[in-house]
């Protein structure tokens, strides 16, 4: 078995480099436990001996991402599913800036221009050039000896970085490497996701002897997923909440042992208990199910705790 790559097919580092980030220790143990501690935005990256992966994290939701390995090579939020069995002593957790997480995914978009040389081309102008409405795009600037990248999402440069920098900035941050002689310019392109990009990260200053241009500002709405998270419900074991039918009180129990296993997870298997039948009997049916089910992200021990725990709550209304 051949070990998963470390460069990508143009050439360029298969993930990007994350200046700004501070590794979090792993402390979790398993893999849907460390998913769920994630609070703001972080980036998951497991490497085994089969695949190499990175998931984007922004405000606790994953947003887009890599796995390459075995023939398989696949991007975007479902990355997280193509991580589900690495071992967690194979993954590590870094917190990023959000404003890095928004468009660390453009990384991973398909190349649309291959390596032009920086010479032909006014630096400045080729990049806003990408900031279309609807488009988001990174551009890799690549000499002899280093590597830059700027991001573009939402009608505007975001941020710009080397890949050996300890931080972000706007374009000045990759301008120098525009002006030596064996630099080429690579742009990976596509479709905006409507994510909420935050304001750049620095004011980029204009050629001297120019006037700034206006960028258009195009926000769109996010789109609807079905894997959004409902807000919470808050949880009772007690008198029930305005509106609930007392009946209702042995969901919310159930639920309640549900979130202090699963967190974030729970929107994953609460719809298979709130439309049982809302009796001991119909949630315990429910409970013993779980078992038979494979949700992504949960492994079969966790699942098992899930159900014991949900049992255990129907057998303290029962008692």
């Amino acid at each position: 078995m051949a070990p998963p790559p470390v460069l990508d097919a143009d050439g360029f580092p298969l993930f990007p480099a994350l200046p700004g980030g501070r590794v979090v220790p792993v402390t979790a143990r398993s893999l849907a436990r460390l998913v769920a501690g994630i609070h703001g935005s972080a980036v998951l990256s497991a490497r085994t001996d089969a695949l190499a992966a990175m998931v984007v994290f922004l405000d606790r939701e994953p947003v887009d991402g890599l796995a390459v390995g075995e023939g398989r090579h696949v991007t975007g939020a479902d990355v997280l599913d193509e991580i589900a069995e690495a071992p967690v002593d194979r993954v590590t957790l870094t917190e990023v800036p959000s404003e890095l997480a928004a468009v660390l995914g453009c990384y991973f978009l398909p190349t649309a221009v291959r390596g032009v040389p920086a010479a032909v081309v006014v630096a400045e102008d080729f990049v806003r050039s990408l900031a279309r409405p609807g488009q988001r795009a990174c551009v890799l600037v690549r000499s002899a000896d280093a590597l830059g990248l700027a991001f573009v999402a939402a009608g505007r440069v975001v941020l710009a970085y080397r890949q050996d920098a300890e931080e972000v900035g706007g374009l000045e941050q990759v301008a120098p490497l525009f002006a030596e002689p064996a630099t080429t310019v690579w742009a990976r392109i596509g479709a905006d996701t409507g994510l909420t990009v935050p304001a750049a990260v620095r004011a980029e200053p204009a050629p001297p002897g120019s006037r700034p241009r206006p960028m258009p500002e195009h926000r769109p709405e996010p789109p609807p997923s079905a894997e959004a998270t409902p807000p919470a419900e808050p949880t009772t074991t007690g008198t029930p909440r305005p509106g609930q039918h007392a009946g209702q009180e042995p969901v919310a129990a159930v639920l309640d042992e549900v979130r202090h296993v699963l967190g974030p997870h729970t929107v994953r298997v609460e719809g298979l208990f709130l439309r049982a039948d809302p009796t001991v009997a119909g949630l315990r049916a429910a409970a013993t199910s779980l078992r038979q089910r494979r949700v992504r992200l949960i492994s079969r021990a966790t699942m098992d705790l899930v159900v014991e725990r949900a049992l255990a709550a129907l057998d303290r209304r029962a008692g």
